[in-house]
């Protein structure tokens, strides 16, 4: 694990809780006052993605989540806290009073780098109550790129952006050696540039499959897979069924 790697989870991880935030049941809860069953959804997520994010190898051994509701009244007393400054701001965003809120941060102790993403209700500009996922991230198991390689996050980028141009003829144009670059890149992202691709396709049509209502079909096209067999083979090749996914835009 490296900090490029680092920082594409903790994208996802926001991206991923405004997601929930905005989902109907999540207002069908709110509604019901039965924010037991935004809970529930919420850590079948979690759950589903730090198993999952295991499986393809994204996430290594030793990276470990915690799921807790802290204590309100004692993270309000303790200004030091690094939960505090979640409530730090209240006053200046523009928020309605009994909605549910995507909570987003990251912050490092002694030991990890944390990743922390969950749900608050407010009532009366006060968090009335927090739910957190808490993805521990040793640093001991965080390495440092080599400052020469650091052009291949530059070809990701571009071959991201516009993946028509081959990798081989993507890399000679921006005057890199391709055997070397493919060295490289076990080295940048702990696997082969395509295995990588792959990867991060299945992280993002995961969130698809969990958070829209699209078929699988148009998930595989939305991802740049070459067919809808194609995405389910590489998603059995990592061990995991499409179906097992939750899907909490039906619900």
């Amino acid at each position: 694990m490296n900090l490029f790697l680092i920082s594409l989870l903790d994208t996802m991880v926001e991206r991923n809780i405004e997601m929930f935030c905005r989902m109907d049941f999540v207002k069908s809860a709110l509604y019901l006052a039965d924010l037991g069953e935004v809970s529930a959804r919420l850590q079948t997520v979690a759950d589903f993605y730090f198993r999952f994010l295991h499986q393809i190898a994204f996430l290594r051994a030793g990276i470990f989540k915690v799921d807790f509701v802290p204590d309100l009244e004692a993270i309000m007393k303790n200004t030091d806290h690094h939960l505090h400054k979640i409530f730090g701001d209240l006053e200046n965003k523009n928020l309605n009073n009994y909605d549910i809120y995507p909570v987003h941060l990251r912050y490092s102790d002694q030991e990890a780098v944390h990743l922390v993403a969950g749900i608050m209700k407010i009532e009366e500009r006060k968090v009335t109550f927090l739910h957190l996922v808490d993805l521990h991230i040793p640093k001991n198991l965080i390495n440092t790129i080599p400052s020469n390689i650091s052009y291949v996050r530059e070809i990701f980028t571009h071959y991201e952006t516009d993946s028509k141009q081959s990798v081989r003829d993507l890399v000679k144009s921006m005057g890199y050696n391709y055997n070397q670059f493919q060295k490289d890149c076990k080295i940048f992202f702990g696997d082969t540039f395509y295995s990588f691709i792959q990867k991060k396709k299945s992280i993002e049509a995961a969130g698809d499959i969990i958070f829209t209502r699209m078929s699988f079909k148009e998930v595989a096209f939305k991802n740049r897979f070459v067919d809808y067999p194609n995405m389910y083979k590489t998603f059995s090749k990592y061990g995991v069924s499409l179906t097992d996914i939750p899907r909490l835009a039906n619900l």
